[in-house]
């Protein structure tokens, strides 16, 4: 029972991470330990910002293309509301129109 206990406790993974902090211990000052985490918690948030923004840029045009058939929105239309800065997500088709031909009426009166 006890040597199950401590199997759960002490897997590979948990045991890997002891050894890692050992060996950081070892190698470094702990007076040096905050610097070394809040550089790992910095380079943590850059990765994971730069993954998110390239899956959101890989997903962009698989759901544009959902959109697309999804409101029945023609691609010429979809290029000219991005030129525009429109966001043609859950609008139908007319409703893109009528937005695109009011910026570019805003645009003429400018």
């Amino acid at each position: 029972m006890h040597i199950y206990l401590v199997y759960l406790v002490l897997n590979e993974q948990t045991g890997l991470l002891l050894f890692l902090f050992l060996l950081v211990l070892v190698t470094w000052k702990p007076e040096t330990l905050p610097t070394i985490a809040r550089k790992l918690g910095k380079w943590y948030s850059w990765a994971r910002k730069s993954l998110n923004e390239f899956l959101k840029e890989l997903n962009e045009p698989i759901y544009e293309m959902s959109q697309l058939v999804m409101n029945d929105v023609d691609l010429d239309i979809l290029r000219i509301a991005r030129a525009l800065n429109i966001d043609v997500r859950g609008k139908t088709r007319q409703e893109v129109i009528n937005e695109i031909l009011k910026k570019l009426g805003e645009g003429k009166n400018g």
